[in-house]
């Protein structure tokens, strides 16, 4: 009877006191899930997410295959941040009801958790443990962002490495894979977190795919990084082979490749044009031009 009322209560828009129907019904029955999951959305209509989703929380380990309390409860973990309980909640939503996908594509809150870089940066932390990142911001259009992971002791004890985690989202044509970069550095510095997200901005902006065994001429240089950008002005992108990690990420569809990016210096990128890749990458190997060490001169 109480929760029938909730339910009109619910539909007429009279939340405050669905909410009570339902919460004294919860107190008279607690293993009732439809009573919890109808209290979750009527907290959550009222703009109370965090007691909303404690209750879907109830209503979820009561029917863990009630699609509308996953989906409720995917919203109020959003909400509130709970990021990893919420993509857990979506995903388990779906995968009950694929058509919902649609829906969820027009909740921004939610939409957030079907990109592309959010498999990878899950991908990435099985790959390498967890991690810290730190998002950067267009410097025009403030609506777009990069984060860039740092992980202490990788590809090599005392070197870090950076990555990439939104550059994957870009489609590129010709079916190639999602690609997220890689640069490993013998210094932990704020600046290459600003390399990548500047070259992922400056590749998905000009649709240049990371082949590797390009160059992207400037990217550094245009960061305004004292001497560095004078120094080792450009990049390069090649495999990640000092990872030994085993690529695609991901077959997909979409597949989900890593590529490693390092900047060179104005010689070094004359030595690329006028050899070649292979030569180029040879000339570094006979030379023993640590590619992380981001103090070397570049000669």
């Amino acid at each position: 009877m109480l929760v029938s009322e909730g339910h009109e209560m619910f539909r007429g828009e009279h939340f405050e006191q669905a909410a009570d129907r339902f919460r004294r019904a919860t107190v008279m029955f607690p293993p009732h899930s439809v009573a919890w999951k109808g209290l979750g959305h009527a907290l959550l209509c009222m703009g109370k997410p965090h007691e909303a989703a404690r209750a879907f929380d109830q209503a979820i380990g009561l029917k863990s295959d009630s699609a509308t309390a996953l989906w409720g409860g995917a919203l109020a973990h959003a909400e509130i941040g709970n990021k990893v309980v919420a993509q857990n909640y979506l995903r388990r939503t779906l995968a009950l009801q694929p058509t919902w996908i649609t829906m969820a594509q027009g909740v921004p809150q939610l939409a957030h958790f079907l990109q592309v870089s959010t498999r990878a940066a899950d991908l990435l932390r099985q790959t390498f443990g967890a991690f810290s990142g730190r998002t950067y911001r267009h410097a025009v259009e403030t609506q777009r962002a990069i984060e860039v992971g740092r992980i202490a002791n990788l590809p090599v004890f005392g070197q870090w490495t950076f990555v990439s985690i939104g550059v994957s989202n870009k489609a590129w044509p010709e079916a190639r894979p999602r690609v997220e970069l890689l640069m490993a550095s013998t210094v932990d510095s704020e600046v290459c977190g600003q390399i990548i997200a500047n070259l992922g901005f400056h590749l998905t902006t000009t649709e240049f795919f990371p082949e590797p065994a390009t160059m992207v001429r400037d990217v550094v240089a245009s960061l305004g990084a004292g001497e560095l950008s004078q120094r080792l002005p450009h990049v390069y992108v090649c495999s990640p082979k000092a990872w030994n990690v085993h690529l695609p990420l991901e077959v997909g569809p979409p597949a989900i490749t890593l590529a490693q990016i390092f900047p060179i210096s104005e010689t070094e990128y004359q030595t690329w044009r006028n050899l070649g890749a292979e030569r180029f990458e040879r000339s570094l190997v006979e030379r023993r031009v640590d590619i992380a060490d981001l103090r070397r001169s570049g000669t």
